[in-house]
């Protein structure tokens, strides 16, 4: 059998690389994308036009590959990836930081091509106020791919116009990560059209899902946060809808899954907003004039800012599920998981304030344990079978 000889490595330059003026500004593009530059600087290189060469030197190549691999991996880590937690593997919890858990082939990023084509348009065109065409077929992209766009996306959405300009591009457009973390910049108008949520509870993009699992939880309790601070009647209920849509599609593929324990997030956020009992006007409070014209309307945007509380009748759903799981049952251990995590944020009182919350809005409804409010328009015949009321 033959060995195969592996080329020497060459040495590193004693000094720093020298790259081109484009090159420089490609590389600043990409910190200011993964958080390592000032967002105000990476916005105006963003917006502006830069001549493009016909090539990238081997020493920008290189740098670009080990900028990606160093902040992807930092930025992971940080933001959960070292947390000593437990996660399902097969079936079966199992503890200890994500590299204690899992495989080192299974969390090795690999970035492909459409990453650097995306830098290379991103420096050379005004993102903003461009004809050149790019995109990236959403099946053509790897997981490391797919978390990279949606930290370009999350650097660049808070510019209206680069906002307005990336969510049309499929690999912004149909990427489940923006889609699990700012649903409402993902849509324009009425027409919500959640991506396929099924391949992010499967392989490495499950992995990342375990590193972000925290991260999660902080933003969507700061978008709701948020929301009592918002005024636009129009705004508000177009994010609520997106938001809705995208958690139902999300919570259904990780039932399927089976794999509750990505989830965790949408509980833990419910959990820390009702540490006490709420009412809609935490969300709604902010709206300003009488709204819509009509009463339908002006309820399902209220109906739609609570699109989280509304979650919790699946987790809830889920808990029951688990109860009725006996130790002989097949998932009997990934039941015993929920159950804690379920249990370690009080899930019954966070399940039944949520409720309480959502009923609220309802308006033939009494008060929550009461009877209900008379229904004056209700038929006479409401109880066909003529048992007492």
């Amino acid at each position: 059998m033959t060995r195969a000889v592996v080329p020497p490595r060459p040495p590193e330059p004693d000094g720093p690389r020298q790259v081109s003026k484009f090159e420089f500004n490609l590389l600043r593009i990409l910190r200011f994308m993964v958080g390592h530059f000032p967002a105000d600087q990476g916005m105006q290189l963003v917006r502006a036009a830069v001549n493009r060469p016909e090539c990238l030197s081997a020493g920008a190549v290189d740098l670009i590959k080990d900028t990606l691999g160093k902040a992807c991996i930092l930025f992971l880590v940080r933001q959960g990836a070292w947390r000593n937690d437990k996660y399902l593997r097969e079936n079966n919890p199992t503890p200890g930081r994500v590299w204690e858990r899992i495989p080192l082939e299974e969390r090795s990023l690999m970035f492909s091509r459409p990453v650097l084509e995306f830098l290379l348009w991103a420096t050379a065109e005004k993102v903003n106020d461009t004809k050149a065409a790019w995109d990236a077929a959403p099946k053509a992209l790897t997981p490391a791919d797919e978390l990279f766009f949606w930290l370009a996306f999350d650097a660049t959405r808070t510019d209206p116009d680069l906002l307005a300009a990336l969510r049309k591009k499929d690999a912004f457009r149909l990427n489940p990560l923006c889609w699990a973390t700012f649903p409402g910049d993902m849509v324009e108008g009425d027409e919500i059209t959640p991506p396929n949520f099924s391949p992010m509870f499967e392989g490495q993009r499950a992995v990342l899902l375990e590193c972000l699992q925290p991260h999660l939880m902080h933003r969507w309790i700061r978008s709701e946060r948020m929301k009592g601070q918002m005024g636009d009647w129009k705004k508000m209920r177009q994010q609520g809808r997106a938001e809705f849509a995208a958690l139902q599609a999300f919570l259904k593929a990780a039932a399927e899954a089976k794999r509750t324990d990505l989830a965790r997030f949408v509980l833990r956020t419910n959990a820390a907003l009702f540490t006490s009992e709420m009412t809609p006007v935490f969300w709604t409070g902010g709206l300003q004039g009488s709204g819509p014209p009509r009463l339908a309307d002006r309820l399902d945007t209220q109906r739609s800012a609570l699109a989280v509380p509304r979650q919790m009748d699946i987790l809830e759903g889920w808990q029951n599920a688990a109860l009725n799981i006996g130790y002989f049952d097949e998932g009997y251990q990934a039941s015993q998981m929920w159950k804690a995590d379920w249990e370690a944020v009080n899930g019954n009182r966070v399940a039944a304030r949520a409720r309480a919350t959502v009923e609220m809005l309802e308006p033939l409804r009494g008060p929550v344990g009461g009877p209900p409010a008379a229904n004056p328009a209700a038929a006479p015949n409401d109880n066909p079978e003529g048992s007492p009321g």
